[in-house]
């Protein structure tokens, strides 16, 4: 006999019963080491016990399954999904000098969601043949600047967060300084800017409960120097036509 704990699983989509099938077998009274003779239903600590034959690929096994509801599931669930799963937005920028790295002021540069984190994810956890799926999908992605002086964050969404890039027509993704990071109080040449990504949550289970629950974010943080280009005016001549000097 098998004692039924916990399990989780975590895909792109909803799972139940991992292709297994369950079969109730209360009433059936098993010989259990250090227990003696067993009957279920049982009760143990307050908690009934239900006696479950779990067959996988031709292989049954007997399994102890406390009775459980799929939202007595939920709290752990959600712990496993927030805490262990959901992916951090991964900072790309757009329009970056090639050479030092830096934005520019009075320049549009696009941010983007990378490094696949811009992607539903689901968790199933399950005890005995009670399972509960909860999924995240993504809808929105917020860049705060880290210039105090700057209105800021800057939110899109959809598709907009893996859109390609075209330099000609900045997406809605963009967000233009008006300071160089010289300013940052952060150490004079940073502005420590961050990335978040809020999602929404909703849960199924094996009895049809489910729903909407509360929305969750997960930010990232990254240093981003920003630069100012001031033009050089070169006087050739007294007359306008020359420089003007």
């Amino acid at each position: 006999m098998i004692l039924a704990q916990v399990s989780y699983s975590t895909s792109g989509g909803s799972t139940s019963s991992g292709g297994c099938s369950w079969e109730l077998k209360d009433g059936v009274t098993i010989g259990v080491p250090e227990l003696g003779s067993v009957t279920w239903p049982r009760v143990q600590d307050g908690v009934t016990h239900h006696l479950w034959m779990r067959t996988c690929n031709g292989e049954a096994v007997w399994v102890d399954v406390p009775e459980v509801q799929p939202a007595d599931i939920l709290p752990q669930l959600l712990d496993q999904l927030q805490e262990r799963t959901l992916p951090k937005p991964v900072p790309v920028f757009e329009m970056l000098d090639p050479e030092f790295g830096w934005a520019y002021v009075q320049t549009p540069l696009d941010f983007r969601a990378g490094g696949d984190s811009w992607r539903p994810v689901s968790v199933t956890a399950s005890v005995g043949p009670i399972w509960a799926t909860v999924t995240a999908r993504p809808t929105s992605l917020s860049f705060d600047p880290g210039d105090p002086a700057n209105p800021g964050p800057v939110t899109c969404s959809g598709s907009d967060p893996i859109d390609g890039y075209d330099p000609a027509a900045p997406g809605a993704c963009s967000y233009t300084y008006v300071n160089s990071s010289s300013t940052s109080q952060v150490d004079g040449y940073h502005f420590a800017t961050s990335l978040s990504i809020t999602w929404a949550i909703t849960w199924t289970s094996s009895t049809g409960a489910g729903g909407a629950l509360d929305s969750y974010t997960t930010t990232s943080t990254s240093l981003l120097a920003v630069a100012e280009v001031k033009g050089l005016v070169e006087c050739t001549g007294p007359r306008p036509e020359q420089g003007g000097c």
